[in-house]
């Protein structure tokens, strides 16, 4: 049995020398001081903010640019250069927008997310829930992804999410003690995920984003296309439950959020001893639909495709 993540983090914290022990505190007094002035910002100038911070790295990371660029060419062959140029643009303002909503979510939760919508996704959600199997979250990094999670932790009076481990122990733990104020329950990636199985198993709810190459044991199944390392586990997790898998995204919408879903997968349909790769297939089929749905706010500045770590393209302004 392996050592709870918050022992390993404590351990290794210990284990490093006290200058970098400082520089990390000091990265979590910066990270504190951030989410003070911008929750303190009204929404147009906290916009306007997230959007000149966002093009701001946009320019000093010109490799970050040219592989959203061969992302766009892999996924959309169609689209020119000036069109791929305009899709990085608009995805960098819509990540500089979405990162003032997320670094201002308890405005949300205290408005009790009026300003989010659905398309009867929340009905659908509920209905699957009431089977009493728990319900598997299927999304991924999709417009304001951790609004998703917050509205999604207020409307079923909670919610398990799998995340990324934050290499420094106190902005991680910082933004982690923030999620669990807001109805979240994270579980580590790459830590002990039972906690997955006993929330499903008690008929709650559990998300996992599914749209990025990790260091897990993964599958190499296609996603738009071309083959991409999957991680196996959520096969594993839905055919051990038998929860059924809902997908769902989040995306801007007239002044605010709105919450999409599609059919759910169920997997008693695959059979009991069904590949986990067909599994996975299906899964990234449904992950395509919303990022073709809606390319301005997927992160293409993400090496999900091994076809893309290698190759060069000329940056343009």
């Amino acid at each position: 049995m392996g050592q709870p993540h918050w022992v390993i983090q404590a351990t290794g914290w210990m284990m490093l020398p006290w200058h970098r022990r400082l520089r990390r505190r000091t990265y979590e007094g910066l990270a504190r001081v951030l989410l003070m002035v911008l929750g303190a910002l009204p929404a147009k100038v906290g916009y306007a903010v997230g959007r000149g911070l966002a093009r701001l790295a946009l320019r000093l990371r010109i490799d970050d640019v040219c592989l959203a660029r061969r992302n766009l060419a892999l996924v959309f062959p169609d689209g020119d250069a000036s069109w791929q140029l305009t899709t990085v643009k608009a995805a960098t303002d819509r990540l500089g927008e979405n990162l003032f909503d997320t670094l201002t979510l308890e405005r949300w939760l205290n408005d009790s997310y009026s300003r989010v919508t659905d398309d009867g996704a929340l009905a659908e959600l509920q209905r699957l829930r009431a089977e009493g199997n728990g319900v598997l979250i299927l999304t991924g990094h999709f417009g304001c992804w951790e609004l998703l999670g917050a509205w999604l932790a207020y409307v079923m009076g909670g919610l398990t999410v799998v995340t990324g481990v934050v290499r420094n122990a106190p902005v991680d733990r910082l933004l982690n003690d923030r999620r669990r104020r807001l109805g979240l329950n994270p579980v580590p990636r790459d830590g002990d995920l039972r906690p997955l199985l006993r929330t499903l198993r008690s008929g709650g709810v559990a998300a996992l984003l599914m749209d990025q190459n990790v260091k897990s044991p993964s599958l190499d199944v296609p996603f738009c296309g071309v083959d991409a390392p999957t991680a196996q586990g959520f096969a594993a997790l839905a055919q051990r439950t038998q929860a059924p898998i809902l997908p769902l995204a989040i995306q801007r919408e007239r002044g605010g959020h709105r919450v999409i879903h599609l059919p759910p997968l169920r997997p008693e349909e695959f059979g009991e001893f069904a590949d986990w790769a067909e599994v996975l297939r299906e899964c990234n089929v449904r992950l395509e639909t919303f990022l073709r749905g809606n390319p301005q706010e997927w992160v293409w500045f993400h090496e999900r495709w091994p076809e893309t770590k290698t190759g060069s393209m000329e940056a343009e302004s």
